[in-house]
């Protein structure tokens, strides 16, 4: 692929970057969608208070799951969403029709198989004749999870019956217990979006983990302990690494960003009717906060790591071939 080698003139340090790969799950490819991305997400922002939520599945739909990627990420995917839009539209918490998306992610800190989707979810709802939006009575509140998880449980059974050959191989117990989801308030909009944008175009394995090839032939990362908050240490033999690395590979062509409601591909003019609405009925002050947040490209200028200067190219790597 070839790229290119900096220098820097004030503390001498060589620093190295190489052409894009264009593969989804490279770790070091991705840069430029996700600003492309950010920049959407911001011309679509509403002033009003965000929520995520998270839903998961029970341990034992995982070996099904890896073995049938493709069509359980969709029913994934269509239960949680409807959930989602069912309970939200009842008058006890939004009363109307929101919108929202959600991204797929499948893997833990230590790189364990666990497929969860996370959903970022403007805290507002659009009534049914479409002349009025319907304001939070908590904005620090959108629904229990409680019935949030009781109705994806039962959405998602019916899904899977459409498919009697996987729905017999899930144990019957499943259905009885508890199925976790989790809804908080996650602040506003660019808050939300910015913090966000760095985990919708990234893969399992990233350059903050610090992969390193020891003598003994082990590989060790750094991964964050979920109880603890504290960095820790993965040792594992390479091809354990492997497999664990590449249960994360997503089906080629399935799409891991979805949207629903308000924000799905043919409602645009209802979110921007959602938006007008808003904005005339709030205060002039808060009209003009909301409508003085702009989009900041990030400076693509390379920069020393180690103390900031600008670097400047001295040499072109060639793309090569292996043996």
């Amino acid at each position: 692929m070839g790229g290119k080698r900096y220098d820097c003139l004030k503390c001498k340090t060589e620093q190295y970057a190489y052409h894009s790969c264009n593969n989804r799950h490279c770790p070091k490819c991705g840069g430029d969608k996700t600003e492309g991305w950010l920049k959407k997400q911001f011309d679509r922002l509403l002033p009003v208070p965000y929520f995520f939520a998270t839903f998961t599945l029970p341990a034992k739909f995982r070996d099904i799951f890896r073995s049938h990627q493709t069509l359980c990420y969709s029913l994934f995917f269509e239960a949680s969403a409807r959930a989602l839009k069912e309970v939200a539209a009842n008058k006890r918490f939004v009363g109307g029709n929101i919108g929202f998306f959600g991204v797929l992610q499948t893997w833990t800190s230590e790189l364990f198989y666990h497929p969860h989707i996370h959903y970022i979810i403007p805290g507002v709802g659009l009534s049914k004749n479409r002349k009025n939006w319907i304001k939070l009575k908590n904005k620090k509140f959108l629904t229990h999870v409680y019935p949030l998880g009781l109705r994806f449980k039962a959405l998602f059974q019916k899904a899977l019956k459409r498919y009697p050959e996987l729905y017999e191989q899930v144990p019957a117990k499943v259905w009885d217990q508890k199925w976790v989801v989790h809804c908080e308030a996650a602040g506003y909009g660019r808050e939300v979006i910015s913090y966000l944008a760095p985990y919708i175009f990234r893969t399992a394995m990233t350059d903050q983990r610090n992969l390193t090839l020891h003598d003994d032939g082990m590989v060790s990362f750094r991964y964050k302990d979920n109880e603890t908050k504290e960095k820790k240490t993965c040792g594992l033999e390479v091809l354990e690494l492997f497999r664990r690395y590449l249960q994360h590979v997503l089906p080629k062509g399935f799409v891991k960003i979805r949207y629903f409601g308000l924000m799905g591909a043919n409602q645009g003019h209802l979110l921007k009717q959602l938006k007008w609405l808003i904005l005339k009925s709030i205060a002039k002050k808060e009209q003009a906060c909301f409508l003085a947040i702009e989009f900041k490209a990030r400076d693509k200028q390379m920069r020393c790591r180690c103390c900031g200067s600008l670097l400047v190219v001295s040499a072109i790597l060639k793309p090569s071939r292996g043996p």
